[in-house]
């Protein structure tokens, strides 16, 4: 399996449950601190605003079309600010959001192979077929986990050269029985979970 084929875009998602509920809680938390700062820097272009509204009326020497001109201005102001903000929060939450997926990403393939490799361990298969990528987390458990295999594949092999060993002691011993046929074929069977 290459890695090119595991990081294709519809892959990222392996386990959508716990991606999306970890990246949607990052993405609750940030647009939620976003959104009350956009809040309060929204608020304060207001009161600017309105202090500057408050500074043309008390000058009544200003004619009326620059004082309405600068309050239509101060007005267009708020709008770009609120609009900003809107903006901000919006590119955040996509950018958070797609980060979100790839880090948590980096952490559920892993474990997808794992599980895979656990499942062929039960089914008595000491290989490793697979490794998994150099960005990728949970590296120092995946070795531990390989160091286990290659353990329990040595301990096969030791215990597959000493049923072999007794086997021939045993027929060099004269010992003619169905029993050693058996044994033979699942000595066999056994060597082929090694190899």
């Amino acid at each position: 399996m290459s890695d090119k084929k595991q990081r294709k875009l519809r892959n990222y998602l392996l386990d959508r449950r716990f991606q999306l509920k970890y990246t949607g809680m990052v993405l609750l938390v940030t647009v939620s601190v976003a959104s009350g700062l956009g809040f309060m820097a929204y608020r304060f272009s207001q009161r600017q605003t309105e202090a500057l509204t408050a500074q043309i009326a008390a000058q009544p020497d200003l004619d009326a079309q620059t004082a309405s001109d600068l309050e239509e201005f101060a007005k267009q102001e708020d709008r770009a600010v609120r609009n900003a903000i809107i903006a901000g929060v919006l590119f955040l939450t996509l950018v958070l959001g797609l980060t979100g997926i790839v880090v948590t990403h980096r952490v559920v393939g892993p474990t997808y192979r794992m599980k895979r490799l656990f499942a062929h361990v039960g089914e008595g298969r000491f290989e490793l077929s697979t490794g998994i990528r150099k960005g990728d987390e949970l590296q120092e458990l995946y070795h531990s986990f390989a160091e286990m295999v290659e353990s329990l594949r040595d301990q096969r092999s030791e215990e597959i050269e000493q049923l072999e060993e007794t086997l021939i002691k045993m027929e060099a011993a004269g010992v003619q029985s169905a029993y050693i046929t058996e044994l033979r074929a699942v000595l066999e069977r056994i060597r082929k979970t090694v190899d």
